[in-house]
């Protein structure tokens, strides 16, 4: 008499489940421990009333629009279907983020204010 027994509906793949849980291991490990960095703007005259409060508001919502003006003239960003082109759709990501950056800080050089990065845990 021969008994059937059904097979799994899947089938693990040997080969990549060693490197799965020390890399997810490293990615919890990683990211528990990050931070981030964030733009102040302190005007170069050092006012701080009313006046000047409202001002930066005015100020920042002009530059965020440059920025966005930017944002939206830039070409998109194919990740394509390898690794290779992922990590270099990532570096060109970063690269456009700093020029980004960089309008946002020139423009508000230009309306009298100075930039200082500031670190914050996540």
């Amino acid at each position: 008499m021969m008994t059937a027994y059904a097979q799994p509906p899947f089938r693990t793949n040997t080969a990549r489940s060693p490197l799965l849980i020390p890399t997810t291991i490293l990615a919890l490990t990683l990211s528990a421990c990050t931070t981030r960095s964030v733009m102040n703007f302190n005007r170069f005259d050092g006012r701080a009333d009313a006046g000047a409060a409202a001002q930066f508001q005015q100020d920042d919502a002009i530059c965020k629009g440059e920025v966005a003006k930017a944002q939206a003239m830039a070409a998109p960003i194919y990740m394509g279907r390898s690794l290779a082109d992922a990590m270099e759709a990532g570096m060109i990501e970063g690269q456009r983020n700093n020029a980004l950056r960089q309008i946002m800080v020139g423009c508000m050089a230009q309306r009298g204010y100075a930039m200082t990065m500031m670190t914050v845990p996540n």
